[in-house]
């Protein structure tokens, strides 16, 4: 099984490896932020299609009857 690492976490792991703490707070932030906005985008994607997807309401059918 083969891992990938993103560029933020490689990044990280030099840092650490450096004892540069800073900058493995900064990649592993950069990283989570990168995820947190991929999760968002996912989110407004799937709230978008559901807000589209939804039956008529029931005073649009009660109207036709």
């Amino acid at each position: 099984m083969e891992v990938v690492l993103s560029d933020h976490i490689r990044d990280a792991i030099i840092a650490l490896q450096g004892g540069n703490s800073s900058d493995f707070k900064s990649a592993i932030g950069a990283d989570l932020m990168d995820r947190a906005m991929g999760a968002i985008e996912v989110q407004k994607v799937s709230a978008g299609q559901n807000f589209f997807n939804e039956p008529e309401s029931e005073t649009d059918t009660e109207s036709e009857e």
